[in-house]
This record gives C-alpha cells, sequence and structure tokens, in this order.
C-alpha cells in the first residue's frame, strides 16, 4: 500500500546524508516522502522527495501530522538496531523507514549552475585538488572526539604540497590552517562542489565523509571515538587513532560513547600524536 511519509531528521548534516538512501528505497517503492530537517540544502534536487520542511520554521507541525500516513522522527542513535550493533547509520534508517535491515548508499544531487560557479571560482588551479577537514560541526576550537589535530594535518599535508593544491575544507568559525585556500567563504553545497572536484580527499567522521561516499568518491577517513563500522563506509580508507595513554573511565560508562567532546574526558597525552601520520600519508598516496 502507497503511503505519505514523513521523515524527521535530528542532528547534524551528515545524519541526513546517511539518511537518503532509506528515502530513496521507500519512494521508489511508490511512497510519497516529505522530509523535516534543521538542513535542508542537502535535499534540494533529490528527485526522491515530495517537500522538504525546516525544523525551525514548523511552529505549527502538529496541524500538518494527520496529513501524513505513517511518521518517523524517532533519532537513529537511540534505535535498538544502533545501539546493539546490528546495524550501521544507513542500515538503520533503511529499517526504520523500510523495514530493511541493510546497509544502503547515500546520495547527493548537485546542480549544473553550482558546478559551473565553483569551477569559475577555482579557474585559475592547475594542479589536482585534494580537498581535507580537520574539524566537525559546530565547534570553535578543537573537538578531541573526531577531530585532526592541526599539527598532523600540516606534517600530512606537507607531503602533498608541491603536487596538489590543498583546500580546507571549514567554515568561518573553525579552526584554519594558515597558508592553504580555504571554503569558509562558500555555503555548503559549493564546498560539495569543491569535494566532487577533489583527486584526494583527506576527512574524518562528519559530514564531507558522508558526502563522499554519497558522490562514490574513495576517501582516507580518520577515527577518534566514533567507530566506522557504525558512521562508515566499505567505500573509504577508514583508519583508526592510536591507543590513548590516559586512562578515563567516565567515559566509557555512557550507554553510546563517541560524541561527547568534553575536554576533561580526553584520553590522548599532552604530547601524544592521535593519529598515525605515516599510515595517513600512504593511504593518500594509494
Amino acid at each position: 500500500m502507497e503511503k505519505r511519509i514523513l521523515v524527521g531528521i535530528t542532528g547534524g548534516i551528515g545524519k541526513g546524508i546517511a539518511a537518503t538512501g532509506a528515502v530513496r528505497i521507500a519512494a521508489e517503492a511508490g511512497n510519497t516522502i516529505d522530509i523535516i530537517t534543521a538542513h535542508p540544502d542537502i535535499w534540494q534536487g533529490n528527485p526522491h522527495v515530495n517537500k522538504v520542511h525546516d525544523w525551525n520554521r514548523m511552529e505549527y507541525l502538529h496541524e500538518k501530522i494527520k496529513d501524513y500516513d505513517e511518521v518517523i522522527l524517532q533519532d537513529p542513535y537511540r534505535h535498538s538496531k544502533f545501539l546493539l550493533s546490528e546495524c550501521d547509520l544507513t542500515c538503520t534508517y533503511n529499517y526504520m523507514v523500510n523495514e530493511i535491515c541493510e546497509p544502503v548508499a547515500p546520495q547527493v544531487f548537485l546542480n549544473k549552475a553550482e558546478k559551473l560557479y565553483v569551477e569559475g571560482l577555482l579557474k585559475d588551479i592547475k594542479k589536482p585538488i585534494l580537498a581535507v577537514q580537520t574539524n566537525g560541526g559546530l565547534n570553535e576550537g578543537y573537538a578531541w572526539n573526531r577531530d585532526l589535530p592541526l599539527e598532523e594535518a600540516v606534517e600530512v599535508l606537507n607531503q602533498f604540497a608541491e603536487e596538489y593544491e590543498i583546500i580546507h575544507l571549514r567554515n568561518s568559525n573553525q579552526l584554519e590552517i594558515q597558508g592553504i585556500k580555504h571554503t569558509a567563504e562558500l555555503n555548503l553545497r559549493q564546498c560539495l562542489v569543491v569535494l566532487q572536484m577533489s583527486s584526494k580527499r583527506l576527512l574524518i567522521d562528519s559530514v564531507y565523509q558522508h558526502a563522499s561516499s554519497a558522490l562514490g568518491l574513495p576517501a582516507t577517513v580518520l577515527w577518534v571515538l566514533t567507530k566506522p563500522e557504525q558512521f562508515g563506509y566499505e567505500l573509504h580508507d577508514n583508519i583508526v587513532c592510536n591507543k590513548p595513554e590516559l586512562k578515563n573511565m567516565d567515559r566509557l560508562e555512557q550507554l553510546f560513547t563517541g560524541l561527547d567532546m568534553s575536554t576533561d574526558k580526553c584520553p590522548f597525552g599532552q604530547t601524544q600524536k592521535v593519529f598515525d601520520t605515516k599510515k595517513i600519508v600512504e593511504s593518500l598516496k594509494q
């Protein structure tokens, strides 16, 4: 039976990208899918979606609920399939929306005008592009639970500076690597075009590793406390951090670890390297 379904996406942009595959399957089954999200940009141009609502403009959501046959507002992070590691993030969305317990590739759709605009901005670049994301989310500083320390990023990127044009994927409020191009003045979708234009990609567990998978672009993806088995993709070369030197049992007592970035819970010593930079370089050279 065909249904009209409202799917609510809570949290960050990456979670929304991870949901796109499940939405495609539901739409191809003949259902009409509406989305409500705080990040509508990633759904722009998506042919599998009927309408996209903004959480910030839905004061009267309760009046619209009755128009749907099914409403899915559950956070996948709190679903038993995800918490018990039975499903990764895309699989959890697929189970929530379609009752299918299988991972599904995400999708992002970019348009011609966006492509030509960014190509115009980068027309003077003659070398292949190496896109790098070191910091994620809305954090103004360093979030130890998933970020790449800038000194370790510089150590890696120095190996590629002559052959590649390095472009730092970052928001205006995020940490900056001096001396390289960055995307602080571009919007999200323009940054996705930069990602699409890149020849190599060094990413963390944030929006661009989801987007890279959605665009079919292999990347070297770095993992600190979150797990590639839950949040990542086989397409990428996933590199896990070094074993922390310090003990911190408090962070291990949570029901779901991985999202707490409190500085007092960081288990890495002051002089310890979070990642094996030689391993990262080797991955990028493949």
